[in-house]
């Protein structure tokens, strides 16, 4: 079992960051994963996800819309937690410079990259049957 976290702890890391995650990271994800789901049978949902190699980010932006994929968004939203407070991640959650030309070129990106995914994410959904 925790062969198969630590697999879904670096696959779900790499639908959210560029770089390869960090051992602390993984280990932090099972840690994390052994208190907030130690009640709870393994989601379905994340294992075909990582089975498949599917788009975690865009299943779970149109999941969200839903209201569905709950596991999916706190297993998300725990590596985002556990990354914020690392060094090496500081780059991803902060902005140290005052570029407004570049803050508006970011911001476009980052619609036209919203979309792209919530169309992907319903395309998923609907195709691997997750709703």
């Amino acid at each position: 079992m925790t062969s198969d976290l630590a697999a879904e702890a670096r696959y779900l890391h790499a639908a959210l960051f560029s770089q390869p995650p960090d051992p602390a990271i993984v280990e932090r994800y099972l840690d994390a994963h052994r208190r907030l789901f130690a009640h709870e049978p393994p989601s379905p949902l994340v294992a075909t996800i990582v089975e498949r190699r599917l788009d975690a980010e865009a299943i779970e932006y149109a999941l969200r819309r839903r209201r569905a994929g709950r596991e999916l968004t706190r297993k998300l939203q725990i590596l985002c937690y556990v990354a914020e407070v690392r060094a090496a991640y500081e780059d991803e959650f902060v902005n140290r410079h005052a570029r407004p030309a570049r803050a508006i070129l970011a911001l476009a990106t980052a619609a036209l990259r919203s979309a792209w995914k919530l169309l992907k994410g319903e395309v998923l959904v609907r195709r691997h049957g997750f709703v």
